[in-house]
């Protein structure tokens, strides 16, 4: 009996303490409404380099085709945020018709200001960019002061390669300077350039003529149902311009969207050097091609 009374007393104690212990537990409070915290994920930076779209196998193979000797490139691509570069890149080559973006980016400026009555200017700027018309080039060239708007343009827009040349054609520039400065006045970068007057840059050089739209243009290579913005310059060089002379002058810049109107890249070339029209232009085509099959396809 004695034993038994022992037994049941402990096991008494035994229950009362775990009761004790639970009570304490289920006291506890509790917040399930207490979300997890997220553990940061850091993607790491994408790889320029790495992922050229110009790679040297590329580059060593285009220049003994084409036989490239003085020229610059710059390749931005508007999707991972790299610039690429080829060439002399401190090299400078006169605009040719190219420097007409320039002269459209005065004309609008002052547009934009309310100095220049838009519907008066709008046939040449039609003629200027979409038809490379030189008259009209060398109108529009003087109304907005020439040499004078050329160094405020430069200035304004950090054009820091460009310098005047004394027409618009024989502006000095780089590859570097054209792409900064396409960025601003067909792209999205901030500029001086508002966005009204960048709609209509925009659709001009989206209606250049196909025959005229080599190179970075929608004729070199550029996926299916994307988009353009390019203007092209080309001319021979001979006596009494700037050397070397009996060799041509073939620039090319654009601005390209994909179908769903992202923007895609920026593709500039310059060079002074090509023994024929049809090498320069099939050289920079033979660029753009290259960007199609690799940034084109991501």
């Amino acid at each position: 009996m004695r034993r038994t009374l022992v037994f049941g007393a402990v096991l008494l104690g035994v229950i009362l303490v775990l009761r004790f212990v639970s009570g304490l537990i289920a006291s506890e409070p509790t917040d399930d409404s207490a979300a997890p915290i997220p553990v940061p994920v850091i993607t790491p930076a994408f790889d320029c380099e790495g992922n050229t779209p110009l790679p040297q196998s590329f580059v060593d193979a285009w220049t003994t085709e084409f036989q490239a000797a003085s020229f610059n490139v710059t390749v931005v691509d508007l999707v991972e945020g790299c610039t690429y570069s080829l060439g002399d890149s401190a090299a400078t080559f006169p605009t040719a018709s190219t420097g007409k973006v320039i002269v459209a980016t005065g004309v609008l400026e002052m547009v934009a200001a309310g100095t220049l009555d838009y519907a008066a200017v709008a046939p040449d700027l039609e003629l200027m960019i979409t038809e490379s018309d030189n008259s009209a080039a060398d109108r529009l060239f003087k109304i907005i002061g020439k040499n004078d708007a050329v160094i405020s343009i430069a200035t304004r827009y950090a054009l820091a390669s460009t310098t005047t040349g004394g027409a618009w054609g024989t502006i000095m520039t780089n590859s570097n300077d054209q792409a900064v400065l396409l960025n601003q006045v067909v792209g999205t970068t901030e500029s001086p350039l508002p966005e009204a007057q960048r709609v209509v840059l925009r659709d001009l050089m989206s209606r250049v003529n196909p025959e005229q739209a080599w190179g970075a243009g929608s004729s070199g290579g550029i996926p299916e149902l994307w988009t353009a913005a390019v203007k092209n310059g080309w001319y021979l060089s001979v006596e009494g311009d700037r050397p070397p002379v009996g060799l041509w002058r073939i620039n090319t810049l654009g601005y390209v969207w994909d179908e769903t109107k992202a923007p895609r890249w920026i593709f500039t070339g310059y060079s002074n050097s090509w023994e024929t029209q049809e090498r320069g232009i099939s050289a920079w085509n033979a660029i753009t091609k290259q960007l199609s099959g690799t940034l084109g396809i991501r």
